[in-house]
């Protein structure tokens, strides 16, 4: 099954990552491609220049730097590289959804229960 957004995002919050390093995952997941040929990118990817990201995030480059080897090191496994030249933008991907099988969390668990369920989190009103 192919990876949605709301899976990488739900992946990208129960990763143990630094505040920071989620913020910059979800905003690399907000410029994934998810059709073939969107920007001219393969599905799955993002790009940025580097400078780019560092003002999206509001941060210096050096700092960035390390956020991008923490979401490297991380589950989320991300992977960056520059296949286009010195002046094209880097190439991000989350690499874990890469792989291929049923092993990719794609539901709520079964311990998921709607507030609805239950009766004392409902709005009652009553006729007085």
């Amino acid at each position: 099954m192919e990876p949605t957004t709301g899976l990488i995002l739900r992946r990208i919050t129960q990763t143990e990552l630094s505040v920071s390093a989620h913020k910059l995952a979800t905003v690399i997941l907000d410029a994934i491609a998810w059709k073939e040929g969107f920007n001219g990118l393969s599905r799955g990817t993002a790009a940025f220049t580097l400078a780019d990201l560092a003002c999206k995030m509001n941060i210096s480059r050096q700092y960035l730097t390390e956020l991008l080897a923490e979401l490297e090191a991380s589950e989320l496994e991300l992977r960056r590289e520059k296949p286009n030249g010195k002046f094209a933008p880097w190439l991000f991907r989350f690499a874990a959804f890469d792989a291929e099988g049923d092993d990719q969390d794609v539901e709520s668990g079964t311990g998921d229960t709607s507030l609805s369920r239950d009766k004392d989190n409902k709005t009652v009103f009553s006729g007085q």
